[in-house]
């Protein structure tokens, strides 16, 4: 049975009736936080908004925004006003002035958009999320965790279904002249031997992860820095092992393998990429603060 969808109107009261919605599917909300000023570092946006009597002029281009076009409410990151920290609005799709602003075509996520948007737009200060100054804090402390987990989730999904669809092609694909099957061949085995066992370490990493967050302990930071990096960089390797069992049959497009393999190369580089989070990982680890000369920035991530 289908859900129905609302689309919310620049009058409609923000708060616990969009938040029910959300949880209920009847509303589908995006980020809209990455800006071409400040690359995949999501947390530091470059525009800002600006006061106007008793509402906020957004003026932002956003890239890389998740089902534009499609999502019924965006939250957007923009720097505060009249200080140098972020704040974070949610803005109905069809407010004036939120517009999609170029196409998607990409390498793998086909079904998706993930194109530019651009928010001329006034709101109301009520759509603010959180107090004045604080959307940092709720990227880091809300966002990320549950960002990195669901991405992580997806790249352990990839590979699972990489799996099964190597072991199901190399299994049923039969070699006459020996009067064998793929999977008989002592190579193809140890390779689906180790895609098996990598897919299981990671999904017990990610199920341990999903623990700390809902449970935290004194490790949760460690863990919502590690899993989507882990989980990304199994999905890389763990595709291109299926292609390389499958050989011709995964590069077309029967087995599907060739979906798995592009779509899994997008979580990596998504924001914060699997190279940043290593990076945060080692700071972490190490005692180091996450960033850099950023007055507005704590130091760490939900522990």
């Amino acid at each position: 049975m289908s859900v129905p969808r609302c689309r919310w109107r620049p009058h409609h009261r923000l708060g616990c009736d969009l938040v029910a919605d959300l949880a209920g599917g009847r509303a589908l909300g995006s980020l809209a936080f990455s800006e071409a000023g400040s690359r995949s570092h999501f947390w530091a946006p470059v525009s800002r908004a600006r006061l106007n009597g008793a509402g906020v002029r957004l003026n932002a281009a956003k890239s890389w925004v998740t089902s534009a076009g499609h999502a019924d409410v965006y939250i957007v990151s923009t720097l505060t006003a009249d200080a140098d920290t972020v704040d974070l609005f949610a803005v109905p799709a069809v407010t004036p002035g939120v517009e999609v602003a170029g196409r998607w075509r990409g390498m793998g996520l086909r079904g998706n958009a993930s194109t530019p948007m651009t928010f001329d737009a006034e709101v109301p200060g009520s759509y603010r999320l959180g107090a004045a100054g604080g959307g940092l804090d709720l990227m880091l402390q809300t966002v990320l965790p549950w960002f990195n987990l669901g991405n992580a989730a997806v790249s352990v999904g990839l590979s699972r279904a990489a799996v099964d669809a190597a072991v199901r092609h190399t299994s049923a694909a039969r070699l006459e002249h020996l009067d064998e099957s793929l999977s008989a061949l002592p190579t193809i085995r140890a390779r689906l031997a180790r895609m098996s066992i990598e897919l299981a370490s990671t999904a017990a990493y990610l199920t341990q992860a999903a623990g700390r967050i809902a449970e935290p302990r004194e490790d949760t930071m460690l863990h919502v820095l590690g899993v989507k990096a882990a989980a990304n960089d199994a999905a890389l390797r763990i595709t291109d092992s299926a292609m390389r069992v499958c050989g011709g049959a995964a590069f077309s497009e029967h087995l599907q393998i060739d979906r798995y393999f592009r779509d899994a190369r997008a979580g990596h580089v998504m924001a914060p990429t699997a190279d940043v989070l290593y990076d945060f990982y080692g700071r972490a680890i190490t005692g180091q603060p996450l960033f850099d000369s950023q007055p507005s920035a704590p130091a760490q991530v939900p522990a």
